[in-house]
């Protein structure tokens, strides 16, 4: 009898001390979505490919944002793209940047952001403005490995900023 009262006084004060927290629960945090709308229409970044002849190499959205005056911090490319195979070419080579979405577009400009290129040294700390021109750049003409940043930004009907990574491996073969 005795036991089955301490048993009883134990489960109370459990359920005294779970029932009576001041915290409240948080709400889930929303993860902020890819997309914007226009026109009643959700866009999303589109996707960026740096190709070299028939091969072509993973280009990582870094960040993005779908408002005026974005203020964007890039990743360092070395981190985000940690265990992707670079584009491997030949030092000078040409390489093409091609813009793409798999979305209908509502707007004809998502395929015609203003583009700006830098190379970006390892761990980010150093970043070299890259020549680019009619969506052509060349590779560096010594060997190495070599991590880039794309800045992408709309500033007519579609109002946003991205930022996408890459990697590439030149090799003379």
């Amino acid at each position: 009898m005795r036991l089955k009262i301490v048993f009883l006084l134990i489960i109370i004060t459990l359920l005294v001390f779970t029932g009576c927290t001041k915290e409240e629960a948080e709400p889930a945090k929303e993860t902020p979505s890819p997309t914007t709308e226009v026109k009643s229409q959700q866009v999303s970044p589109p996707g960026i490919g740096i190709n070299k002849g028939d091969s072509t190499t993973a280009v990582i959205l870094d960040t993005h944002c779908w408002e005026e005056n974005c203020s964007l911090t890039p990743d360092p490319p070395d981190e985000l793209l940690l265990g992707v195979t670079p584009l491997h070419v030949k030092p000078g080579d040409e390489l093409e940047l091609s813009v793409s979405t798999s979305e209908t577009p509502v707007s004809d400009e998502i395929y015609s952001p203003a583009i700006n290129i830098v190379q970006v040294s390892p761990r980010g700390e150093k970043e070299t403005d890259v020549n680019f021109e009619d969506r052509y750049l060349t590779a560096p003409t010594e060997e190495g490995k070599y991590y880039y940043n794309i800045t992408t930004e709309w500033n007519g009907e579609l109002i946003g900023k991205a930022i996408y990574a890459f990697a590439i491996l030149v090799r003379e073969e």
